[in-house]
């Protein structure tokens, strides 16, 4: 990711509707699977700016850990963080009641999947949940992927067959279902090649409004998920369990 990006991120993250309805669908699937009245030890791994981390905060002791200095830079300010790479976790075996991993396996800097998982399901405590999300389908690439340093988009197919013979998955469905139509029209020039994509992020700067006419969209969303699993969607949320 462009070290331009975090501060970016770091910026909107409170404010801005795809940070606020991912964190409401993210707390209404830990709601369901959590324990309930039992303070967890909690892991973000792969915090970036540290979106999650006040979040994440509701339902125990929180520390997040990322391999950029620049990230860990923001995320300080945000909670507990630690500098490590989510293929070599820097915590002993069983050390977690919850991991969440949020947009990390799709970067350039995962070198293997597998690897990252296993490091995952080490420090897990037997019996834990973990929460991950990964954005959707290859084919869906924009500028927003240039400046992420995207390597690859997951399908739900591939998602489920990356966290199989690891975890038993409790759920897993696409998410931002109402609004992939929208999210679609605008990148189809840039997916077709019609439009060059840049090394820019067009991920922000919209109009307070719609911003929240975006947000109501997606919040509806966070209401349905816990019940319901969509068929599409630009990104895709699992919750496993290690047994």
């Amino acid at each position: 990711m462009l070290k331009s990006q975090y501060g970016n991120i770091f910026e909107h993250q409170d404010s801005y509707w795809w940070y606020k309805g991912m964190a409401a669908i993210n707390t209404a699937l830990l709601k369901k699977y959590l324990p309930k009245n039992k303070k967890l030890k909690i892991l973000d791994a792969g915090c970036g700016s540290g979106a999650a981390l006040l979040y994440l905060s509701k339902f125990g002791e929180v520390i997040g850990v990322d391999v950029s200095d620049e990230a860990l830079k923001f995320a300080q300010k945000r909670g507990k963080v630690k500098k490590g790479n989510i293929s070599s976790l820097p915590f002993k075996d069983a050390s977690f009641d919850v991991i969440a991993c949020l947009d990390v396996l799709y970067h350039a800097w995962v070198k293997d999947d597998k690897q990252a998982l296993l490091e995952i399901k080490r420090v897990l405590k037997p019996g834990g949940i973990f929460l991950l999300r990964e954005p959707a389908y290859d084919w869906f690439r924009s500028s927003e992927d240039v400046v992420d340093f995207t390597k690859h988009r997951f399908t739900k197919k591939e998602l489920e067959g990356e966290l199989s013979g690891l975890f038993k998955v409790l759920k897993i469905t696409y998410a931002n279902f109402f609004l992939f139509p929208l999210a679609f029209v605008k990148r189809i020039p840039q997916v077709i090649g019609f439009q060059k994509k840049q090394n820019k992020s067009d991920f922000f700067g919209i109009h307070p409004l719609l911003n929240k006419i975006l947000f109501t969209f997606i919040n509806i969303e966070s209401k349905l998920i816990t019940g319901l699993n969509f068929p599409f969607g630009t990104s895709i949320v699992a919750i496993a369990k290690k047994e």
